[in-house]
C-alpha cells in the first residue's frame, strides 16, 4: 500500500502495457493472417490456450483475503444468496432489448411501432435498474451513496459511457473502413490497424505513468476528452483518399480514451472508502463496455442507413451515363459490392459492362461509404460535447497524490487487522 497515490497510475500503465506489446499493437495483423494461413477459429483457441496459463498461474501465485471486506460471519453461499440478482436481471435485459431496437432502426424489415416499443421497453427496464437498486435493494449492485457522489465518481460513468460509444463504434468500423475506402486486401487492413492500435501504448502506458508528475487531473480529463473528439472528427478529413491519414489519426484518438479511464480508476480511487474500491472499479468497467455495445448500435445504424439510402442511386448515376441499360441495374449493383470486397471475376456476368462502367461504380461505391463514414464521424462530435461539458465538473484528485493518503490507509488495515486478531476480551483470536 506504500506510495499508493503516487504509484496507482503507475501501476495501471504497466498493466495496460502489458495488454499491448505486442497482442494489441498486432492484434488486426495477426488476425487476418490467422484467417489467410490457418482458420478464423484460432482467435479463439489461442484465447482459450492464454485463458488456461492465466488461470493455473493465478491458482498457484494469487493468494487474496478470504474475506477482503471483512465479513467473518457470513459464509460464501450466504454471500452468493444476498448478490443483486434482479438489478443485474434488469440492467442486462434492459440493455439488451434497448441495443436490439436501436440496431432495428433504419431497416425496412422492422415496422416504425416496433423499433420504438422495442427502444422504449428496453429503456424502461434498464432505468428500472437504478430505481430497484436505489430503493429496493438490500445489497445493491448499483449503491446509490456512491451515486450520490457526483464530481469524484458518478461523472466519470458519464464520461467513460459517451466516449466509450466512440471509441469503442471507431475500432469495431475502422477495419470496414478499410474495406470499403482502401483496400480489400487483408494483409493491407491488418497492417492499417497498427498504428491506431499503438494508442494503447501512448493512452495506456506513458500518459498514464505520467499522472502524478503532471498532475491537476482534472485538466488532463478535460484534455483527453477533447483529444478523442477533435480527432475522431478529423477522419472525416482523411476519407476516402488519404491512407496514412486513416492509419496515423486513430493513433491520438484512441489514445485518449485509454488515458481518460486510467484517469477515472486513479481519481475514483482516491475519493471513495477503501472498502468499495472494487464495486467502484466494476462500475466503471460496466458502463464503459454498455456505452460501448450502445455506441456499436447507433453508429453502425447510421452508417448502414446511409448506405442504404444511396449505394444503388449512386452506382445507377455512375454507370447509366456511360451508356450501361438500366435494365441490368439489378446484375450490377451486387457485382459492384462483391468486387469491393475482393471477389474476383463478377463483373463477368453483367450484360453490358465495360472497363469504363467497372471503375466508375467502383469509385461510386468507394465515395458513398466515405459520404456515410464522414456522416459517423461528425454524428460523434455532439456526443464529444456532453462529454466535455461533463469533464468540467470533475473534482481534482491532485491535492491527495502524496504519500499522507497511502501512509493512512495503511495505518487504517492494520488497525482494523489487529483489531479482528485481538477480540473484546484481549485474547488473540487464531487467524
Amino acid at each position: 500500500m506504500t506510495h499508493l497515490t503516487q504509484s496507482s497510475g503507475i501501476g495501471l500503465a504497466w498493466t495496460e502495457l502489458c495488454i499491448t506489446i505486442p497482442w494489441g499493437v498486432g492484434s488486426g495483423y495477426f488476425a487476418t493472417q490467422l484467417y489467410l494461413r490457418a482458420t478464423w477459429r484460432w482467435c479463439y483457441y489461442i484465447s482459450i490456450i492464454y485463458a488456461v496459463v492465466v488461470l493455473v498461474g493465478t491458482y498457484f501465485s494469487y493468494y487474496p483475503p478470504s474475506h477482503p471486506q471483512g465479513d467473518y460471519e457470513r459464509s460464501r453461499w450466504q454471500e452468493f444468496k444476498q448478490l443483486d440478482f434482479i438489478g443485474l436481471g434488469l440492467f442486462t435485459a434492459g440493455l439488451v432489448v434497448f441495443l436490439v431496437g436501436i440496431t432495428y432502426l433504419g431497416r425496412s424489415t422492422y415496422s416504425v411501432p416496433m423499433v420504438a416499443s422495442t427502444i422504449t421497453v428496453g429503456g424502461i427496464v434498464f432505468a428500472s435498474a437504478f430505481i430497484y437498486d436505489f430503493t429496493l435493494a438490500k445489497n445493491p449492485i448499483f449503491p446509490l451513496h456512491l451515486f450520490r457522489m457526483f464530481r469524484e465518481f458518478s461523472v466519470f460513468l458519464i464520461i467513460l459511457f459517451v466516449c466509450g460509444m466512440i471509441w469503442q463504434a471507431m475500432i469495431a468500423l475502422a477495419s470496414q473502413g478499410s474495406l470499403y475506402m482502401f483496400t480489400n486486401n487483408l494483409t493491407e487492413i491488418g497492417i492499417i490497424t497498427i498504428p491506431g492500435n499503438i494508442s494503447g501504448v501512448i493512452g495506456g502506458w506513458i500518459l498514464p505513468s505520467l499522472v502524478h508528475k503532471i498532475k491537476h487531473v482534472k485538466y488532463q480529463v478535460i484534455a483527453a476528452v477533447l483529444i478523442q473528439t477533435a480527432f475522431t472528427a478529423s477522419y472525416a478529413g482523411v476519407v476516402p483518399n488519404n491512407k496514412i491519414g486513416y492509419m496515423i489519426l486513430p493513433m491520438f484518438g484512441q489514445s485518449a480514451f485509454t488515458w481518460m479511464t486510467i484517469l477515472s480508476l486513479v481519481t475514483s480511487g482516491l475519493f471513495v472508502p477503501p472498502e468499495e474500491l472494487g464495486t467502484v472499479a466494476g462500475l466503471l468497467g460496466t458502463f464503459r463496455s454498455a456505452g460501448g455495445s450502445v455506441g456499436n448500435a447507433v453508429f453502425a445504424t447510421i452508417l448502414a442507413s446511409s448506405v442504404n439510402k444511396h449505394l444503388a442511386n449512386n452506382i445507377a448515376a455512375a454507370a447509366i451515363p456511360l451508356g450501361f441499360n438500366p435494365a441490368n441495374l439489378g446484375a450490377l449493383i451486387p457485382a459492384v459490392v462483391e468486387n469491393a470486397v475482393g471477389v474476383p471475376f463478377v463483373f463477368k456476368g453483367v450484360p453490358g459492362i465495360t472497363t469504363a462502367v467497372e471503375e466508375a461504380t467502383a469509385l461510386a461505391f468507394k465515395n458513398t461509404y466515405a459520404d456515410a463514414f464522414k456522416l459517423v464521424y461528425y454524428c460523434t462530435i455532439p456526443f464529444g460535447i456532453i462529454a466535455l461539458v461533463a469533464a468540467f465538473f470533475v473534482r481534482d484528485p491532485s491535492h491527495l497524490m502524496n504519500n499522507h493518503v497511502a501512509v493512512h490507509q495503511e495505518r487504517m488495515v492494520l488497525e482494523d487487522r489487529k483489531q479482528r486478531e485481538i477480540g473484546e476480551d484481549g485474547i488473540k483470536v487464531p487467524a
